[in-house]
């Protein structure tokens, strides 16, 4: 059965949105979501673990859940921090050596904001990171974002947030 993106995101969605994450798209397999819980692996050095939920969870937790129940748990923290993720495409796109991929994302970006308000997310500019796993089509973001903050993956994973 297909994963149902919108339903399965609006389960953690916080009644005060303070900070926007915005990713590419859900992964190609169609398989896997940032808000369907799953265990993740903790032993690949953490600046190695190229997935967007070690990429968050690290960032703000400094740990990487183990478990569905522990990951279910930080999407729930994440909630009530106020951080949501939505993604500039809705569909599974393979982008990373997929031309065709990465301009579907890039056609995707001008309509972003109209996505945002359809969904009653209104959040500033200034609230919104864009987390980039390529920065290829950063222009097209600053373009349509231009106080939006936008920051590589890696960047992101290896500056944690210490509470």
């Amino acid at each position: 059965m297909p994963i149902d993106y919108y339903r399965e995101s609006e389960k953690y969605r916080p009644t005060v949105i303070k900070r926007l994450l915005i990713g590419e798209a859900p992964p190609s397999s169609g398989q896997a979501y940032f808000y369907v819980p799953r265990a993740m692996n903790d032993q690949i050095p953490i600046r190695n673990d190229r997935n967007l939920p070690a990429t968050i969870f690290y960032h703000y937790f400094q740990i990487r859940p183990t478990s569905e129940e522990a990951y279910d748990d930080l999407l729930f923290r994440l909630r009530d921090k106020g951080v949501f993720l939505v993604d500039i495409c809705d569909i599974p796109v393979k982008v990373r050596g997929n031309p065709s991929g990465e301009r579907k994302i890039v056609a995707e970006i001008p309509k972003l904001r109209s996505k945002l308000t359809h969904r009653g997310i209104h959040v500033p500019d200034e609230q919104i990171t864009f987390l980039l796993a390529r920065t290829s089509y950063s222009r097209q973001i600053r373009e349509g974002f231009p106080d939006a903050q936008r920051i590589r993956w890696i960047d992101f994973r290896m500056n944690p947030v210490f509470m």
